[in-house]
């Protein structure tokens, strides 16, 4: 059956930051939604990951590249690939990437 998700009523409802809040799972993927605010450990994943960002401003660095991304930009980060995140406002993005996703924090 079909789901219709208003992100804007759902963000309300994130209290904390960096904390992935599920809206739905599509095909082994899990999508949720996080408020991003300050730094974001560096850390790798096991399996590919897919965020977007839905307000804000958010600065990624992977494997020592930085990419700022603000409205409407995505970024597909690698399985294995070193990143850690900053947002110097409270930034809301959408998270894509496999239910079973391990992560190795490396600070």
């Amino acid at each position: 059956m079909s789901e219709v998700f208003d992100i804007h009523k759902r963000k309300l409802r994130i209290k904390e930051n960096f904390k992935k809040t599920p809206v739905t799972q599509l095909n082994g993927q899990y999508v949720g939604l996080a408020w991003y605010l300050g730094e974001y450990k560096l850390h790798r994943h096991n399996i590919d990951e897919f965020v977007m960002v839905i307000e804000g401003l958010l600065s990624i660095e992977v494997e020592g590249k930085v990419h700022e991304l603000g409205p409407g930009c995505c970024i597909t980060i690698r399985a294995g690939e070193k990143h850690k995140s900053t947002a110097g406002t409270r930034t809301l993005v959408a998270i894509f990437e496999p239910q079973n996703v391990k992560i190795e924090w490396l600070e």
